[in-house]
Formats: structure tokens, C-alpha cells, sequence
């Protein structure tokens, strides 16, 4: 069963831009989330903590829903 990465904003700053650049013939991949499914892999989704002492810390998961895509995301990007 395909896993959830988490990563920080940046992170995912980084990596949705080199993404948005080998996919900029297909601007719907960001757009339509059966796109991003069908051709990444994966869908995102915001996720937002509170601590009392820092405040609010967000992550973006990427829920992965085919296990070979999930690898192929780590070795290419992380």
C-alpha cells in the first residue's frame, strides 16, 4: 500500500517547481486533481498543526496511491 509523504512548505516550493517545469505542456497536472493522480501518482493536501508554543505550522502531504509512482517521486525528487 502506497505511503503519505510530508513535507514542509518549502520543500514542496521546491519540488511543485521543478514539476511545473517538466509538465508545462500540461498546465491541468496542478489543476484538476484526476490529472495529478493519473499522471503524478499522487494528490496534495494542506495540512495545518497548532502548538501553543510556536503557533501554526503547515505541511503539504502528498498521498500516493500506486506504490511504483511513490518510488519513482523518491528517487527523482527527494
Amino acid at each position: 500500500m502506497a505511503k503519505t509523504i510530508q513535507l514542509t512548505v518549502e520543500e514542496w516550493a521546491r519540488i511543485r517547481k521543478r514539476i511545473k517545469e517538466e509538465y508545462d505542456w500540461k498546465p491541468s497536472v496542478f489543476m484538476i486533481r484526476a490529472v495529478m493522480r493519473r499522471e503524478l501518482g499522487f494528490t496534495t493536501r494542506y495540512h495545518q498543526d497548532y502548538d501553543s508554543q510556536t503557533g501554526y505550522s503547515e505541511t503539504i502531504c502528498l498521498d500516493f496511491y500506486d506504490d511504483n509512482m511513490e518510488t519513482v517521486f523518491r528517487l527523482k525528487y527527494l
